[in-house]
This record gives structure tokens, sequence and C-alpha cells, in this order.
């Protein structure tokens, strides 16, 4: 596996993996249809506009030269944490889950945004994917009460902020 920086001209492949991702991740937690429909570029806009402008910065993990997940992160995009470090997005294909690449992309991300001057990190992860929580809790975060509910599709879904404080290693 080869970790590197991505640049504005990776946010199509970004897109590309974020949305094969929430077709493996999100079945039950999202409406179907709605992900069946879900354009494969949908996030290229907001990942070149992320990239160009400096804000976040990201990572792509190559396995045998084949982009395998990425990473995005950067200062907090939320008004009550702007002096946090946030994991924008996290996603590895489903087919190479299980397999290190999340926790590595996880642990560069976090030594990037401590390289930054960041001790404190969070990120939102929608409730009920058990598998991404339990991923974080692993690597030392913590669910807090706050949440965010928005509708995708026909459906509501609901955000839990999780935190990584003073963090090390």
């Amino acid at each position: 596996m080869h970790i590197r920086e991505a640049t504005p001209q990776d946010a199509l492949c970004i897109s590309h993996i974020i949305a094969r991702s929430w077709r493996g991740a999100y079945q039950t937690l999202i409406d179907p249809v709605y992900l069946h429909r879900l354009p494969e570029e949908y996030w290229l806009p907001s990942t070149r506009s992320w990239l160009e402008s400096g804000r976040m910065y990201g990572y792509i993990a190559e396995a045998a030269g084949i982009p395998a997940g990425c990473i995005i992160c950067g200062r907090g995009r939320d008004d009550d944490h702007a002096d946090w470090g946030e994991i924008a997005s996290l996603y590895v294909l489903p087919e190479k889950m299980g397999s290190g690449i999340g926790s590595t992309l996880l642990h560069t991300a976090l030594a990037a945004l401590r390289a930054d001057g960041y001790q404190r990190v969070y990120l939102w992860c929608i409730e009920g994917n058990h598998r991404a929580e339990a991923f974080y809790r692993r690597h030392g975060f913590r669910q807090t009460n706050d949440r965010v509910e928005y509708r995708i599709g026909s459906g509501n879904v609901t955000d839990i902020r999780f935190v990584l404080e003073a963090h090390h290693g």
C-alpha cells in the first residue's frame, strides 16, 4: 500500500471512491433508490474546492497502484469547532475494507493535523454505521451528544460527532 497526497486533479478519483463506498456501506442507512441514482461525480465540485482552497487537504491510498481509499481533513468547518481539526471524509472501497487502509489513512491525517497544531479533532459519522463507529472508537475517538439530522432521498439521516482530544501517536 502506498499513501500519497491528493491534489485538486484527484477530485474525480476521490468522488468515485466515496460513491462506491456509500453504495457499499450505507445500503441499510440511506434510501436505496437515492444510492442507486447517486452520480459518481457527486463530490467532484466540493472535493476540488476543498483541495484548491488549501483549507482542506487529502490523501489517497493505493493498493497495487490502484486508488483504494481516501481521506480529507483540515480546519474544522463547524463554527463551534473552528479551532479543531476535522476529518471531513474517510472512505475505503468496499472490497478493501478491513485491510488496514482506513487505519493508515486516519493515522496519516492525524499526523498532518498534529503538525498543523491541532490537538483536538472531530468528525461526523452516520448513526447506525456500527462498523465505522467501532473503527473510530478503536482509534481513540469518543462519541458526543452532538447530532445533526438531515434528509437524503426519502429518509432522514442523523450524524453523530466523534471527538479525539490531545491525541498522540
